[in-house]
């Protein structure tokens, strides 16, 4: 995108769309040195035009140690001494701030990134070594912290009228395990198991479901007690594919109607 020029006074402002950003944290005056014709340092206060140019940055100190001093004061009025409330931003006891802390986890466990390259990344962008085992006791705290919240998600979504259902092979220290996900308009439930058995469908929905499961052919789908299913188009095609094959009969005549349809 072009930037445009809109005359203001007698200045020619070039703005740059700020795209995707949205906001400015802090601005930069560009201002010439020297110039170029005469050598001269000195410049009219007023500029003749101004070009702006957005930019995300990596700031120099991503990350920053702050020393919380907790004072104990004496009230001047009535002589109790009080406390001062440490910030919602720690937790006392904890090396790490819970913004960091979240932003570890959400790597870990959404970017999938090893502890070994946390810590690494704490080590570019903040100067700090942080051992393993505390990036172990913050992923479990974490784990703790959301359990309630998740469950609460995990019964909602059994009252939902109408839930896509997958599995997934994944493995763990070389374990072959299985990923189940239960999702839909605005949310999305996964649920590890050891199995990809009826029993791992039943702890996501339930003995039953009253409404409409979506899912692909797999057998644990078939003769759960349902309200409804729909099976996945792109296996049904696979399959209507696998009839125009069947040259005998009305097969082919029938598979190719199925596709069309």
């Amino acid at each position: 995108m072009h930037p445009s020029v809109n005359r203001v006074g007698n200045q020619d402002i070039w703005e740059k769309p700020a795209l995707v950003f949205g906001r400015v944290d802090r601005y930069e005056v560009l201002r010439p040195l020297e110039c170029p014709h005469c050598g001269s340092h000195e410049f009219v206060e007023q500029p003749v035009a101004v070009q702006i140019q957005p930019v995300a940055q990596l700031v120099e100190h991503p990350i920053e140690i702050v020393e919380y001093q907790q004072q104990r004061c004496q009230c001047a009025h009535c002589g109790q001494t009080h406390t001062a409330d440490w910030p919602e931003s720690i937790v006392p006891g904890q090396d790490l701030g819970v913004s960091l802390q979240a932003l570890l986890v959400w790597l870990g466990n959404y970017g999938h990134l090893s502890y070994e390259k946390q810590q690494e990344l704490l080590q570019e962008l903040g100067d700090i070594d942080i051992g393993v085992g505390t990036l172990q006791a913050t992923n479990a705290r974490m784990a703790a912290a959301v359990e309630d919240s998740v469950q609460s998600l995990r019964e909602w979504v059994k009252q939902q009228p109408q839930v896509h259902v997958d599995e997934s092979p994944w493995p763990v220290l070389g374990l072959k395990e299985w990923l189940w996900v239960s999702a839909g308009q605005d949310f999305c439930v996964f649920h590890a198991a050891d199995t990809r058995s009826r029993a791992e469908l039943v702890e996501q929905l339930g003995e039953a479901f009253d409404g409409v499961i979506s899912s692909d052919d797999y057998s644990v789908y078939n003769g759960y007690p349902v309200k409804g299913q729909q099976k996945c188009l792109a296996h049904l095609r696979r399959h209507f594919k696998k009839v125009v094959k069947l040259n005998h009969g009305h097969n082919p005549v029938l598979g190719q109607a199925l596709q069309n349809s």
